[in-house]
């Protein structure tokens, strides 16, 4: 192997570093914010909001990494594929980082309108979540199929806690009239952990395509007429 190529060699996995580091900060804001809507602490909730800044930071640094990797270098098929995941990692874990920021938000207001018990089904979607990132950061380190597997199956289990959420909010709303607003809050919060497991397939299917070169929709709820 030549010197030229051992110095990119070297450059790939400093990237595959800094997209954990980027996935070990949006874990990190997850983790804050499901504890903030939990404890209803709107303190927390505000460090959760400040925090994104991090992340847009971290994403921009990388993508500028993965361009400058392109112009510079002469990047072989292979390295094609981790540098187009990267940048479309990139995206997702930015995403998450945003949701992580919605839920705070819902927990800064719920807080304020007087709070409200959360449903242990939500509680159970952020444990969820964070072990589906975990497990997919993983899987992108590893090149493990079986773990992108798992990150795959885990979002219909999401899947089907927002919708046994939604249904006991719906049915609160109804029983408890002022309760409206506030449950409303958990139910945004729900939605915004929802989308944070789809962001994460997203990233699964893209380290699917990264060890394998087949771009894939994996979930049901990505494929055509689901």
């Amino acid at each position: 192997m030549s010197a030229t190529r051992i110095h990119f060699e070297e450059q790939l996995e400093s990237l595959r570093q800094q997209l954990v580091r980027m996935g070990r900060a949006a874990d990190h804001m997850v983790a804050l914010a499901m504890r903030a809507l939990e404890d209803q602490d709107v303190e927390l909730a505000t460090r959760v909001v400040a925090s994104d800044d991090e992340l847009d930071a971290l994403d921009l640094e990388i993508e500028t990494e993965c361009l400058r990797l392109i112009a510079l270098q002469q990047p072989m098929a292979r390295d094609l594929r981790l540098i187009g995941t990267a940048m479309k990692m990139i995206t997702d874990l930015e995403r998450v980082g945003d949701n992580a920021v919605d839920v705070a938000k819902a927990a800064r207001k719920l807080a304020r309108d007087g709070g409200m018990e959360v449903p242990s089904d939500i509680l159970e979607m952020g444990r969820a979540v964070r072990q589906m990132l975990e497990d997919v950061l993983q899987a992108f380190l590893r090149e493990d199929l079986e773990l992108v597997d798992k990150v795959v199956r885990a979002d219909d289990a999401v899947d089907a806690l927002y919708h046994a959420v939604r249904d006991h909010l719906h049915s609160v709303m109804v029983r408890s009239p002022d309760l409206v607003v506030r449950a409303s809050y958990l139910l945004f919060a729900a939605y915004y952990l929802e989308r944070m497991a789809d962001h994460i397939v997203n990233i699964a299917e893209r380290v699917h395509y990264n060890v394998t070169g087949r771009l894939t929709q994996l979930a049901k709820s990505h494929q055509p007429n689901t």
